[in-house]
């Protein structure tokens, strides 16, 4: 089946133009003169993205994407911008608001069936993640249900909305939650005495995170923040006991879902502790791009916060600055207002190797 697409423009020849690139490589067109006709055509589709204007009259592309954040139905559409404007600023705001990535007028044939492409992909391969890790949740809640040892276990969960630094939990805080992540990305991290952080990892849509107190039956030893805006499904604490005591099968199950990427962490962790700052820096970046993309994905802007990129390679934020400015002397990455690009992943992974 193909993919539907649904444009989201005012200017008769962009949309036209676009509307007929689209169609030859055979996906699904809608099209639209404005945001609020948008709005309705996507309320009644189901659609794989959407591609829209920023300066429209009556309602702008910001409005558009904030309605479509807003509308649980629609909110992990992927979104992609149309614009004439190219100033950091306009960039900033979209990509804070939640936009997946942009399309500069006039741009290509080319350039438009990358983006598409790109965006769909990643977005199926997060949703063949998220639904796998649920799939496995929801049969262990199964099993045990069968076992007739517990009641439902979360049969009503519901799904938190977490503003971009929103805490969900501090250190030396009492663990009442397993959380699960439906969209966004969480950093966890721990502070020195000074209040220096120190990041510890970052999770992306589909993984669990705040289980290591649980397990410890401790306090939480490190904090947890959204580093974007993002949505969580909190698992109550005795519902989480209650299935993992179950019986020996289901929690070495569960054990091993929650703790696939320990060794991959601990690994990164070691290398960003033995490193040089500039192979620090590097692995960083790779770290980073790897929570947001597959490993086979190159050359896509990601958000990137200094003082995140500190946090992680245990160095200051201006040596941090240093270095991204020798990597853009050489060009290995290009860097727009907290956007950066990865032009040389080679050169970079041999830098950090």
């Amino acid at each position: 089946m193909n993919n539907t697409i649904l444009i989201i423009e005012d200017n008769r020849d962009v949309r036209e133009n676009t509307s007929e690139i689209l169609e030859l490589a055979n996906y699904n067109v809608l099209t639209a003169n404005d945001g609020k006709e948008g709005l309705e055509i996507a309320r009644k589709n189901k659609l794989d993205l959407i591609l829209c204007d920023i300066m429209m009259p009556e309602l702008d592309g910001y409005g558009v994407l904030r309605a479509i954040e807003n509308t649980p139905d629609m909110a992990g559409v992927p979104f992609v911008f149309i614009t004439a404007k190219s100033e950091a600023k306009d960039f900033r705001r979209g990509m804070d608001l939640g936009a997946d990535d942009y399309l500069t007028k006039p741009f290509t044939g080319n350039d438009l069936l990358r983006v598409v492409s790109a965006r769909i992909k990643k977005n199926q391969l997060l949703k063949e993640k998220f639904n796998k890790n649920f799939e496995d949740l929801e049969g262990l809640i199964n099993e045990v249900k069968t076992n007739k040892e517990i009641g439902i276990f979360s049969e009503h969960r519901t799904i938190k909305k977490v503003q971009k630094k929103e805490h969900i939990y501090m250190e030396i805080d009492t663990p009442n939650f397993l959380y699960f992540i439906v969209k966004g990305k969480i950093k966890t991290f721990k502070t020195n005495e000074l209040g220096k952080e120190f990041i510890t990892e970052i999770y992306k849509e589909g993984d669990f995170f705040g289980y290591h107190a649980l397990l410890d039956h401790s306090n939480h030893k490190e904090s947890a923040v959204a580093i974007e805006d993002s949505e969580v499904s909190p698992i109550p604490k005795n519902d989480f006991f209650q299935l993992l005591f179950s019986n020996n099968e289901i929690s070495l199950k569960f054990i091993k879902l929650i703790s696939n990427n320990l060794i991959e962490a601990e690994e990164n962790l070691l290398k960003l502790a033995y490193n040089s700052a500039r192979k620090r820096v590097a692995e960083a970046l790779l770290f980073i791009y790897s929570r947001y993309f597959p490993e086979d994905r190159e050359n896509e802007y990601f958000p990137v916060a200094r003082e995140n990129i500190s946090a992680l390679a245990g160095i200051s934020p201006e040596s941090v600055s240093r270095n991204l400015t020798d990597f853009k002397e050489d060009k290995l990455i290009e860097i727009d207002n907290g956007i950066i690009k990865i032009l040389n992943f080679k050169k970079l992974r041999n830098l950090k190797n």
